[in-house]
């Protein structure tokens, strides 16, 4: 028998007790403890797309150690808090063996311990967001304390392509498209991003040490879009828009997955029972944010996503704002006209022209939480929501409503006093006089697979933005400028990538009630409706 190597740290005799403290050198126990973890590892590779380059696949292992509380704080503040076990992962490559390979892996015996192990495949950049191999990497997670692994798994490729036809698209994205009301003072309202081609530039910028990208994709920097200020607040109103099936997956949000690495890139729609969601973003040129303190970036994008059924009928409504879900309800607690849901779009405080969130309510306010109770003090951050009302706000409709339905809206619930009925014509300002169609960025020019429409063609004033990875304005990370008394907040990911938290609820379906609570208020229903109350036909 072979005993580790040790030394003596520290004897001690005192009466009924010796105390001996030994250091072990590492790997020196019987053949039956130095024995190290194995996995066994029978990949597959399922229904791989007739598509050149992909003669060089292979698969990427990495096996880390991360215990439920190393993931704690970083689940509650994800970019501040990167776990350590993170940064130095088991890491090994292998060539493909063809269509079906075996792999074995001795770690060291550093990595005895293990709670999570992911497989990727490597190879596929050349159909990147063509087509899906499912989870991507694949993640397996170590339940049992198990040291001796067998892993079988298949990579089974399908188009990423939206089957539901263009014209149905469409139809949904007009039939719910919103009526927006606006403070008569405010200054940033929804234009267009075409406006500004193809006079825009990009740029690259390093990405903090502590960002999860660094680590999830193995990138030191990302990209980010300037626009023109001369054409800021100018031009015509768009409304972007998505429609898919509700059931939908994106890879990295498999449960045994490690926190932060969703690839964006990487999704699938199943038909399931038919429901769609429908995903709209609101373009703004600029965010000043909700107090004079700031927030200040270019770009912004704000949200709001409806779950219909296979018959197109609404079911929930889901609106986004500052990281969070502000609401996710039944389509009944709101008002709408004609289907067209009418969202009210705040202002700040002490002047601020606000960072553009909507809400389904109007006439009340939230206190924002800024950080910490000095700049709670300083800056009094503060979300204040409009009125439906003919003196007090403005309007922005669809450009396939008629004005002569607004003579009589009804707000409220309907069920008790406080519901009552606006003249509303005298408050249009303009019309969302396009629609655009967020297609997915991977097909953008190429011939159709499954798509019933039969091709992927993208008009040359949207297509290198909607096919850009980054961040849309000039502000790429957010930062506190203390000789201005002003904080920069961050431009917006691009939309059909989602990779902030924001958009990731774009891409879930409206389904729970639930709403966000900030320091003093909140973004819930103010009342509840029923199947009658919420329209004015």
């Amino acid at each position: 028998m072979k005993y580790p190597a040790c030394k003596i740290l520290f004897f001690q005799f005192v009466p009924s007790v010796c105390l001996l403290v030994l250091t072990c050198l590492p790997g020196q126990w019987t053949k039956e403890k130095t024995k190290p973890n194995s996995f066994l590892l029978n990949l597959k590779i399922d229904n791989l797309p007739k598509q050149p380059d992909l003669e060089k696949l292979g698969f990427h292992i990495r096996i880390y150690n991360c215990a439920a509380e190393d993931l704690k704080a970083y689940k509650a503040q994800p970019k501040k808090n990167l776990p350590v076990c993170l940064k130095a992962p088991f890491s090994s490559s292998h060539p493909s063996q063809g269509l079906a390979s075996s792999i074995t892996i001795h770690p060291t015996v550093e990595n005895f311990s293990w709670t999570h192990l992911s497989i990727e495949l490597t190879g596929i950049e050349s159909i990147k967001g063509m087509y899906s191999p499912g989870h991507n990497p694949f993640w397996v997670t170590n339940g049992e304390n198990t040291k001796d692994v067998s892993i079988n798994h298949t990579f089974h490729f399908v188009s990423q392509e939206n089957l539901i036809p263009d014209e149905k698209q469409k139809k949904l994205a007009e039939t719910f498209s919103p009526i927006l009301v606006f403070h008569k003072d405010k200054k940033v309202l929804p234009t267009n991003m075409e406006k500004y081609f193809p006079n825009y530039s990009t740029e690259e910028y390093p990405l903090p040490g502590n960002d999860i990208r660094r680590y999830s994709t193995g990138k030191e920097s990302w990209k980010y879009m300037i626009f023109p200020d001369e054409k800021k607040n100018q031009g015509d109103t768009h409304l972007y828009y998505h429609v898919r099936y509700a059931k939908s997956t994106v890879s990295g949000t498999q449960k045994e997955a490690l926190p932060g690495f969703r690839d964006n890139w990487n999704y699938w729609y199943e038909e399931a029972d038919g429901d769609m969601v429908i995903s709209y973003w609101i373009w703004y040129d600029f965010n000043e944010g909700p107090t004079s303190f700031g927030n200040v970036h270019q770009g912004d994008l704000e949200s709001y996503s409806i779950l219909v059924s296979k018959e197109g009928k609404p079911k929930r409504i889901m609106l986004t704002g500052h990281d969070h879900v502000l609401l996710d309800t039944s389509f009944q607690n709101i008002n709408s006209l004609n289907s067209h849901p009418i969202l009210y779009v705040a202002k700040g405080n002490k002047g601020a022209d606000g960072g553009n969130p909507t809400s389904a309510y109007e006439d009340y306010t939230v206190k924002l939480e800024a950080g910490n109770f000095l700049f709670n003090w300083i800056s009094d951050p503060e979300d204040i929501f409009p009125v439906f009302d003919s003196e007090k706000s403005l309007i922005i409709i669809p450009d396939s409503l008629d004005a002569g339905k607004l003579e009589k809206v009804k707000i409220g619930s309907g069920l008790n006093k406080t519901t009552h009925y606006v003249d509303a014509r005298k408050m249009i300002l303009k019309r969302i006089v396009k629609l655009v169609a967020w297609e997915e960025p991977g097909w953008i020019g190429k011939k159709a697979d499954k798509d019933p429409d039969g091709n992927h063609t993208v008009s040359a004033d949207i297509e290198k933005i909607l096919s850009f990875e980054g961040r849309l304005g000039k502000h790429p990370r957010g930062s506190l400028v203390w000789r201005e008394l002003k904080q920069y907040g961050e431009s917006p990911e691009n939309a059909p990538f989602k990779t902030n938290i924001e958009q990731h609820f774009s891409f879930e379906s409206p389904r729970i009630e639930r709403n966000h609570e900030d320091r003093k208020g909140n973004y819930g229903p103010k009342w509840a409706g029923d199947e009658k109350t919420p329209q004015t036909e």
